[in-house]
């Protein structure tokens, strides 16, 4: 029996459902205790700045907590110079226009540094059916071109397969200093793709 394999894709573009924001606090001081105890001030103040958002505990996670030495090497060896506490926060939402609020309100509040931002399209989100509706389209379309091409046309399915893919890159990530009050943030959008290989029956005549 003779067979015809080809591969379909599909594209499409749909609006990201969620964006992360980083919030990051970090303070230099003489000794360890009061860098560590002025880090955590303005940690706190990150976290009641989300709490008066209404950003729930299960959209904010800390990354990462370091407290280190502080200095430089110098012609005449290392220089000590005090030490580094830094505390950094990921927030999650599904609304840009609250980013904004987020980045704005904290750049007036706390003295930071704001990372992101990050987009992500949901796993159930309707563009993915989009994108590998048309990938079986293409992928018919193409097997009927072949096969008429070669003096016959395509008969029952013999095999389908989804390739291994690898996932879309985020937009991002774009630094933003915490000078940058009223920074708007714009989602735009994200190209989805779907692949499928499919064998057809490839019939004569």
């Amino acid at each position: 029996m003779a067979t015809i394999t080809v591969r379909g894709r599909g594209l499409t573009r749909v609006a990201p459902d969620e964006v992360t924001m980083g919030l990051t606090v970090e303070a230099l001081r003489t000794s360890a205790a009061e860098a560590f105890a002025e880090a955590t001030r303005l940690a706190q103040q990150v976290v009641a700045l989300c709490d008066e958002m209404r950003i729930t505990e299960g959209r904010r996670t800390t990354s990462r907590v370091t407290l280190a030495e502080d200095g430089e090497h110098t012609s005449t060896g290392w220089q000590h110079r005090g030490y580094r506490a830094s505390s950094h926060l990921v927030v999650r939402l599904d609304d840009g226009e609250l980013a904004s609020r987020l980045v704005t309100d904290a750049a007036e509040r706390v003295d930071l540094r704001i990372d992101g931002p990050g987009w992500r399209v949901a796993h159930d989100n309707p563009g993915h059916a989009d994108a590998r509706r048309l990938a079986a389209v293409d992928a018919r379309q193409k097997a009927e071109e072949y096969a008429a091409a070669l003096g016959g046309r395509i008969g029952a399915i013999v095999s389908i397969d989804e390739p291994e893919t690898k996932p879309a890159p985020v937009f991002g990530p774009m630094a933003l200093r915490a000078e940058a009050a009223g920074m708007p943030i714009e989602g735009g959008e994200r190209e989805l793709g779907a692949e499928i290989d499919v064998t057809f029956q490839l019939e004569q005549g």
